[in-house]
């Protein structure tokens, strides 16, 4: 895949805990995308850990043996703390005014997201989460699950064929959606079990995928959605995949809402809120 060119300028760094528009800007209109966009884009992700707990920990053997396959973000920053607000503002360029990871009553959202914006052009889009206990479910929580850990149900425009368990995942990883997001549960997440449990659910349920992903001209990205609760809010992140250059550090500052620009540019959407003043991801691609 050829390197993604456009224009940026890098401002402040951003607070911990709001939705600031203008923090990263863009000088205008991104120039088309002139390379071939995955055919799959897909997001594993974790939970609570800063850069350095991650990152040469050897708690974490097989996530850090992805990075000499793929490009390492170094400079890659949570917008602010707890969970949900971080979750649904990587999903429509928003919080929508979410402060806490209290559960949603309903689907009192409408706004233009991921999905809608994909399913415009053509394109498609799934959340598979551990433990959901049918697709479209809108449990509070349901055995190691956790509604704030999935975003797709708080939105009235999504539909449940796009809030999927993580059961319904599929083998053949052809019919997988465009663009992927997988939670696994609280346990296997790292967020009540440890750094080496996550680690190995990874290697054994995504392992065969991110090993696919390198000929298939696809991406698979290890994500998480914020650091141990700090300010600086560093995060770990890793993608890997045949159009993502390999043994490579990235050294951008980025955040949510680049991933959310980047995702939408890619397939030629309009980017939705806070995302529209934001970068595209660029140098990591081949």
């Amino acid at each position: 895949m050829k390197k993604l060119y456009f224009f940026f300028v890098i401002t402040a760094l951003i607070s911990c805990d709001q939705d600031e528009p203008g923090s990263t800007t863009s000088t205008g209109s991104l120039p088309p995308v002139s390379a071939k966009a995955p055919d799959h884009l897909i997001f594993v992700w974790l939970e609570n850990k800063n850069y350095n707990q991650i990152i040469g920990s050897a708690s974490a053997p097989f996530i850090n043996s992805l990075i000499q396959e793929g490009t390492l973000f170094t400079n890659m920053h949570a917008l602010g703390h707890p969970s949900y607000p971080e979750y649904i503002r990587f999903f429509s360029g928003t919080s929508n005014g979410k402060k806490d990871d209290e559960c949603i009553s309903g689907k009192p959202y409408n706004n233009a997201n991921l999905f809608t914006q994909l399913a415009a052009k053509g394109k498609t889009f799934a959340w598979y989460s551990e433990d959901l206990p049918a697709a479209g479910s809108d449990a509070c929580y349901a055995g190691k699950y956790f509604e704030r850990h999935n975003p797709t149900q708080c939105f009235s425009n999504v539909p449940a064929q796009a809030n999927k368990p993580w059961s319904a995942f599929p083998a053949d990883y052809k019919s997988l959606e465009t663009v992927v997001c997988i939670s696994p549960n609280v346990e296997h997440d790292m967020h009540d079990g440890s750094i080496l449990k996550g680690d190995t659910w990874v290697k054994d349920n995504l392992g065969k995928l991110i090993t696919w992903c390198k000929t298939n001209n696809s991406v698979f990205v290890i994500y998480f959605d914020e650091d141990h609760g700090s300010a600086i809010n560093h995060i770990p992140v890793i993608a890997v995949g045949s159009p993502i250059k390999e043994n490579f550090k990235d050294t951008v500052h980025y955040d949510h809402y680049n991933w959310t620009r980047t995702i939408l540019e890619l397939y030629g959407a309009e980017p939705i809120g806070n995302a529209k003043t934001k970068t595209m991801v660029k140098d990591c691609w081949k």
